[in-house]
């Protein structure tokens, strides 16, 4: 114990001021503002920096990757490759828990700031418009070589009550040619719910197209994914091929009931896409994807006597979500375009419900004008897991049935990390009349 003391004691003082060393010796490079990291993807094949002010962020992207460990020369007298301990050094192999060394030569821990308070006038009450304060969104990414982890969480305010919702939380490995993530994810259905997170400031418009939207904010689509996800790079380059292969909890009794700690049957939610990338052009994406899951039968109504599922109580909901998009994202045009098909199936009946949106943008120095055209229809009126209970009304803000809608809007780029978006939309609901929002929004992101 007297023999150990010393080298523990002598252990920590080193390990302390080694690590003040390395943070006074690799400062950030000299200007370099800190850029948003996306989910981490393959490093190969990643496109070149945008110039400045384009933002362009992708879940397959690496916009910050982890600074390379400093090169380590081999001990002396030994014949070990630089940067290997030796195998002779009884010092560099850990005999303890107490004498593992502490490096902070690869690790990385960065956290990112998004918000957007928004003022917005609607037709459906012209004579109050207000201001909004929107969800502050925190991401928290932690890398160490090929392992990462990584945060997202939201603050929120809901009739004077802060919440904290917790969006993503995942660990993964990610390699040159494979990664693998397990734990809360945006699901890998299309393009657009990949490429943009929560921070509004990274997408072009202010709010997501319809189809793509969270759970919780009308989406139709399980936006989140809590299970395993897996990604495959057959082929890397200019012109590179991602496969990627899900299992996870299902879809839970309503569409904004996402488990996190349970699922409500034994069947696991599959899920599988393919992207193309650089074929054609070196900024052009194209692929498909495709979910199914099997959404566990409720009765009519529940214990207390309040409504289920009384549109089809007590039968297993078959569901089938398959996807298609092509996306170009330049330094100056963009064009993102996505197209869903949901199939549920129960009791030898099908409902199928069809979305189609098409973004299109391009960009004049720091002006940037677009616009955004979304339809749906198809049975979605009908469907008994979107409306289980048909008597309930549903707000012009909720799921909305079949819909024609037109964004219209001009970004401005007022510095690298903020954007001012002048917006106006026009949703033609099927059965209703046609309902007008004009806003303007302040994003920004550190």
């Amino acid at each position: 114990m007297t023999t150990r003391a010393p080298r523990i004691l002598a252990l920590a003082v080193g390990v302390f001021f080694g690590a003040g060393a390395n943070a006074q010796t690799a400062p950030p490079a000299a200007g370099a503002p800190p850029s948003p990291p996306p989910p981490p993807g393959p490093a190969a094949g990643s496109e070149a920096a945008p110039p400045p002010n384009v933002q362009k962020f992708e879940g397959t992207d690496v916009s910050i990757s982890p600074p390379a460990p400093a090169p380590v020369a081999a001990p002396a007298g030994t014949t070990a490759p630089a940067g290997e301990p030796s195998k002779g050094d009884h010092v560099a192999v850990p005999l303890t828990m107490d004498e593992i060394p502490v490096s902070t030569a690869n690790n990385r821990v960065t956290w990112n700031l998004f918000g957007d308070p928004m003022f917005v006038a609607q037709s459906t009450d012209w004579k109050r418009p207000a201001f909004v304060l929107n969800p502050l969104d925190f991401l928290v990414t932690g890398r160490a070589g090929e392992f990462m982890a990584l945060a997202e969480f939201a603050v929120e305010l809901q009739e004077g009550a802060v919440n904290i919702d917790l969006e993503r939380m995942f660990v993964g490995w990610h390699t040159e040619r494979y990664q693998i993530d397990a734990g809360r994810t945006h699901a890998e259905l299309g393009y657009w719910n990949n490429a943009f997170h929560h921070g509004r400031w990274l997408q072009m418009t202010v709010e997501r197209p319809r189809a793509v939207r969270f759970e919780d904010e009308g989406g139709i689509l399980p936006i989140h994914w809590v299970g395993v996800t897996g990604h495959w790079h057959p082929l890397l380059g200019a012109q590179s091929v991602e496969v990627i292969g899900a299992v996870g909890n299902g879809r839970g009794n309503i569409v904004d009931d996402i488990h996190t700690n349970d699922d409500t049957n034994s069947f696991k939610a599959l899920l599988g896409k393919v992207e193309f990338k650089g074929f054609g052009a070196r900024d052009l994406r194209m692929g498909v994807s495709g979910s199914f899951d099997r959404i566990a039968p409720l009765p009519a109504m529940d214990a207390a006597g309040g409504p289920t599922r009384p549109a089809l109580p007590d039968v297993t909901i078959n569901e089938l979500i398959t996807n298609a998009y092509v996306a170009y994202r330049g330094s100056e045009l963009t064009i993102i375009s996505e197209a869903f098909d949901i199939l549920h199936h129960a009791s030898g009946t099908n409902w199928n419900t069809f979305d189609i949106f098409a973004l299109l943008a391009y960009r004049f120095d720091l002006l940037t004008p677009y616009v955004l055209l979304e339809t749906r229809t198809g049975d979605v009126a009908t469907d008994p897991f979107f409306f289980p209970d048909p008597t309930l009304a549903v707000g012009p803000e909720g799921i909305l049935r079949k819909f024609f809608e037109v964004t219209t809007g001009l970004r401005v780029d007022i510095s690298t990390w903020s954007a001012l978006k002048f917006e106006y939309r026009a949703t033609a609901p099927s059965g209703a009349d046609t309902i007008h929002r004009a806003l303007v929004d302040w994003s920004f992101g550190f």
